[in-house]
């Protein structure tokens, strides 16, 4: 008898927890209560696998989480009545019924609850999981683009947020600038109640006269630019503009129109203005988000691309990377600093390279401003023991400092330079790992990169505002975006506040043959997205990733429908964060975007990082033959081809030849030189590592060295022949 009432007081206390309940009644329960709730469903897919259930007493949503019934998710959709069964969970604050062990649809097509009308204070513990609007609603960002994360709300003098996630339909359209009345389910993530819009309808613009379109740049030159914008109505047109965010100046069009226009001119080369759009329709004035624009500088507009391993000439258009090794790429590092006259700022995520460090020194001691920012978790050994003379400033609490940028004496428009890149200035990102950096002189994206430094630095001064520093999320949309540079279209985002996925995927959609792609990672979904995208309307996509196995990684994704992916399958790391788009179509737009910005999702809303986005044909076909000579090995091709393609094909006065070239055992180099000068010869590995070097003192004339290969294995290297800053390569290859 004892057994049976045991038995029976169990099984009713079984039937009791999964007795089903109204929702307020469930949300009282202690957590890992069993609970069954019936309810409406009020979203779908747009929040992913997550499912909002509300009755008459509350909402709670259910999340399939690991040990849930099949299929809950997938048949789930908007006003269907479901009952759903399983325990309560706390996740990062909101409670959630997680596994789902069982739901039953009841019905379909119901009417959803009328949402709860609150104000932005209301959005909290008595509001969660319930669908609710805001009225009168205006947005902190307006004017900017939605990307994934937060967004500050304001409403009736309170302040709340709302978040977008990855995949959602808002992403890459423009925040309203307008009043608008928002509807979304009142949701938490740790400390942060906020209002999940499920989609555009969701935002109802409440104005009467407001900006559709907002300001955009365009007939960039020295002296000027044109600022275009759109409003629902015909109104005015004013724009206010000046040097600092006070402005100070004002120009007029006269007439009324929805599409307006104003011109700029008279303006001073290279400089960073800040412009304000103002439209009056007679009874409402409106005013769109300052915009930072800058006009075209006098600089001279040169590229120089380096690698640290060989390409595939092959594919050249006639155009050829400045350098192909490691010890290239730092002998420019260093002979940029040795030739910086005032000022030297640097973002660099680590740095382990006392050579780079030395340099920066000597230039710090002969009275140039050196500023260096670093990541605050990194070991940057070469900023240790001793510490560096000039100042250095850690940073990003919240994600990563990311950046891997140089710049060089922004003042001065003929010796202004931007070094930008995948590459940290560690021996193993300069001599192993696949890796890139880029030198612009162009005095207006110094300025731009200056500017971008600061905020970071807290300061314009010689040394850190810490009570101003900003990085990662606390950093603002603050700089250009457009720039006119030697005649390329080059566009520059910082992340992660200026939209950078959005500019990608942007890039990615101008496609009209091919894409190619060499990344570290690539987990971020709206990207992924965008690549399947190219790939299903006919583009012939290919793409090298090297971390396949992250979590979220979208390799798999791609792969499975039919995106022509590969591992890295070498020994280094394919370091790179580089897209080619049209880079075989030269009658479309080729286009190359690169820097230090991986394809994730810290990358876009965490991390410091920076990007440019370059329109020309011949720096995209520069990279072209590096991504040809990586695709080759990566897929395990028999016959890949890495040559020597520097830009500098000679010296002047000076001419080199190797013979026997292919060899085994002897390399004969032969200089002729037409006048008397110290000669550097060195072989160099293809990742750079100088495997020989040789100082030949006032040579002239005819002179001929013999290089010794035995030992070294079957492939190739490079004889590198430096005399007096400069320096040219040339292919060798060893045979055995």
């Amino acid at each position: 008898m004892f057994k049976y009432v045991t038995f029976l007081l169990i099984f009713l206390g079984f039937q009791s927890a999964n007795a089903q309940t109204d929702i307020a009644a469930a949300r009282a329960m202690t957590e890992g209560t069993v609970v069954t709730i019936r309810g409406i469903v009020t979203n779908g897919s747009e929040q992913g696998i997550i499912r909002y259930i509300q009755d008459d007493t509350g909402g709670l949503p259910a999340y399939p989480g690991a040990g849930s019934i099949a299929n809950f998710p997938d048949q789930i959709e908007r006003g269907m009545l479901v009952e759903v069964t399983g325990p309560l969970k706390v996740f990062r604050e909101l409670l959630e019924i997680d596994p789902v062990t069982s739901y039953t649809i009841i019905s379909e097509n119901n009417p959803l609850p009328a949402p709860l009308n609150i104000t932005p204070s209301e959005l909290g513990e008595a509001t969660e999981g319930q669908l609710v609007s805001m009225s009168g609603v205006t947005f902190t960002e307006g004017g900017n683009l939605f990307g994934v994360g937060n967004y500050e709300i304001t409403a009736n003098g309170e302040s709340s947020e709302i978040y977008v996630r990855s995949g959602h339909a808002l992403i890459g359209t423009e925040i309203p600038q307008a009043t608008v009345n928002i509807t979304g389910l009142s949701s938490q993530f740790d400390a942060i109640h906020q209002l999940l819009p499920r989609d555009q309808n969701d935002m109802e613009i409440a104005d009467d006269f407001f900006i559709t379109t907002s300001p955009e740049q365009s007939n960039i030159n020295t002296s000027g630019f044109t600022v275009s914008w759109e409003t629902n109505v015909a109104s005015s047109t004013t724009l206010n503009y000046g040097t600092t965010p006070a402005l100070g100046q004002t120009v007029e069009v006269s007439g009324n129109t929805t599409d307006h226009e104003v011109t700029l001119t008279g303006l001073e080369p290279a400089e960073i203005y800040y412009v304000e759009a103002v439209s009056d329709n007679g009874t409402t004035v409106v005013i769109a988000a300052q915009r930072v624009y800058s006009t075209q500088s006098n600089s001279s507009g040169d590229m120089r691309i380096f690698f640290n391993n060989g390409v595939d000439a092959n594919f050249s258009n006639g155009a050829h990377p400045d350098g192909i090794t490691g010890a290239a790429m730092e002998a420019q590092i260093i002979e940029y600093i040795d030739n910086a006259n005032e000022t030297i700022d640097c973002s660099i995520y680590n740095i382990n390279r006392t050579t780079i460090v030395a340099a920066l020194t000597a230039a710090h001691e002969r009275g140039v401003i050196v500023r260096y920012i670093h990541d605050n978790e990194t070991a940057n050994l070469a900023l240790q023991n001793p510490s560096p003379p000039f100042p250095t400033l850690p940073g990003n609490a919240e994600g990563l400092m990311h950046n891997k940028f140089f710049v060089f004496d922004a003042a001065d428009p003929d010796n202004s330079w931007v070094m930008s890149g995948s590459t940290n200035m560690t021996a193993g990102n300069i001599g192993t790992d696949y890796n890139h950096i880029i030198f612009i002189q162009d005095q207006a994206l110094a300025r731009t990169y200056t500017l971008e430094f600061e905020e970071m630095w807290g300061s314009d001064g010689p040394n850190p505002g810490i009570f101003a520093v900003a990085f990662g999320p606390d950093k603002a949309n603050n700089t250009p975006h457009d720039f006119i540079i030697d005649g390329k279209a080059v566009e520059s985002y910082f992340s992660p506040t200026d939209n950078t996925t959005n500019a990608i995927i942007n890039a990615i959609s101008t496609a009209n043959a091919d894409l190619d792609m060499a990344l570290l990672t690539f987990t971020n979904n709206e990207l992924g997205t965008a690549v399947l995208n190219a790939h299903n309307s006919g583009i012939a996509v290919r793409g090298i990733i090297n971390n396949t196995g992250d979590q979220g990684s979208e390799f798999g994704f791609l792969t499975s429908n039919g995106v022509n992916l590969t591992e890295d399958n070498t020994t280094v790391d394919t370091h790179h964060k580089y897209c080619i788009i049209d880079g075989s179509n030269l009658s479309s737009d080729p286009q190359i975007v690169l820097g230090s910005h991986n394809w994730s999702g810290g990358a876009e809303t965490r991390n410091d990082e920076n990007t440019l986005i370059i329109h020309d044909a011949d720096v995209t076909n520069i990279f072209v033959q590096e991504f040809e000579a990586r695709w080759c090995e990566a897929t395990g091709g028999a016959n890949c081809v890495f040559t020597s393609t520097d830009n500098q094909a000679s010296i002047e006065g000076v001419a080199l030849s190797i013979f026997p070239n292919p060899t085994s055992e002897i390399a004969n180099i032969s200089l002729e030189m037409a006048e008397e000068k110290d000669v550097v010869i060195n072989l160099l590995s293809v990742n750079g590592m100088v495997l020989q070097s040789r100082i030949l003192n006032n040579v002239i004339g005819q002179h001929t060295e013999n290089l010794s290969l035995k030992g070294l294995p079957a492939g190739q290297y490079f004889v590198q022949l430096k005399i007096e800053g400069q320096e040219v390569s040339k292919l060798l290859q060893v045979t055995k």
